[in-house]
């Protein structure tokens, strides 16, 4: 009868077992910092962040000289903010550069993305207005709304000439003005602005029953370059902890590096905007050839 008893027993043993009772004690494993799952807040996940040639973000020039048309596209920066100590890995994976040459990378503050938006060419001006070889020095003032030139004098002893209309179109400068004293008459100029802000040109006028024209340049006086966004490097993000380092690219232009950033490279909670800057060659000795978007670690 024991014996019995005993067999009955090891058999519902067996069924608790089979039907998943004891099994159910895993998921009943206390949660340690190995096995818990990640809070709902936790921003890990790697992320990929977009590369910019530097003359894309940055004014050209100086930006743009060196830059290797594809290894923006071809390269990848992964930014991942896992648990624990490490606020941030992030991962550069580099290809399109050229082969076994060493370039620095730079860990940088955020940036706002350059944008060329003209030239401001209100202000004052010499203009020399060349007719038969003989330059006329005109004393000029601009007015400029937006593109639109909307006044002005070109002012010669006797020959005081208005400016009516006229535009300012990427580097290419229109001015339309009429004689105000020994008139009538109209001339029109037409020029480009050089990146330094000197402007040149030809002019057409009629002047009575005279239908005149030569060239035209400042002599001085310059046109103001308009932008939005930053014009250089932000600086490093913290360069007392994390200096600018180097990697090299293999035979085939390929190369690779990592970085952590700890608890301790951030001055303390708060939202931080970073972006990573490579320059061709060893620190501050080549031109800067990528510029990352900017990216967010919270800490």
């Amino acid at each position: 009868m024991k014996k019995l008893i005993y067999l009955i027993i090891i058999v519902l043993i067996s069924s608790l077992v089979l039907t998943g009772c004891l099994l159910s004690n895993v998921g009943q494993v206390p949660a340690t910092e190995q096995t818990k799952v990640k809070p709902t807040e936790n921003l890990a996940g790697s992320v990929k962040v977009p590369w910019n040639l530097s003359g894309a973000v940055m004014p050209v020039p100086p930006y743009g000289s060196m830059d290797i048309p594809g290894s923006d596209t071809a390269s990848k920066l992964i930014v991942n903010q896992p648990n624990g100590n490490t606020e941030v890995t992030i991962t550069g994976v580099m290809n399109g550069l050229t082969p076994d040459t060493t370039y620095t990378v730079y860990l940088s503050n955020g940036y706002t993305p350059y944008l060329d938006t003209g030239w401001d060419v209100a202000g004052n001006y010499n203009i020399a207005i060349t007719y038969s070889g003989t330059d006329y020095i005109h004393l000029t003032n601009l007015t400029q709304s937006g593109t639109s030139i909307t006044g002005g004098q070109l002012v010669y002893p006797g020959n005081t000439k208005s400016v009516t209309s006229g535009s300012v179109v990427d580097n290419t400068i229109h001015i339309v003005a009429e004689y105000t004293e020994n008139g009538p008459g109209i001339v029109t100029l037409d020029g480009t602005i050089a990146a330094d802000g000197s402007m040149t040109g030809t002019w057409l006028d009629t002047w009575g029953e005279l239908n005149r024209t030569g060239d035209w340049r400042t002599t001085g006086g310059l046109a103001e370059k308009t932008h939005t966004g930053s014009t250089g490097w932000p600086g490093l993000f913290n360069p007392t902890t994390v200096p600018a380092f180097t990697f090299t690219t293999d035979a085939y232009g390929s190369g690779s590096w990592h970085v952590n950033l700890k608890d301790s490279d951030f001055s303390g909670p708060g939202t931080y905007t970073l972006s990573v800057w490579i320059n061709q060659g060893l620190p501050y000795e080549g031109p800067t050839i990528l510029i990352s978007d900017t990216f967010g670690v919270t800490r």
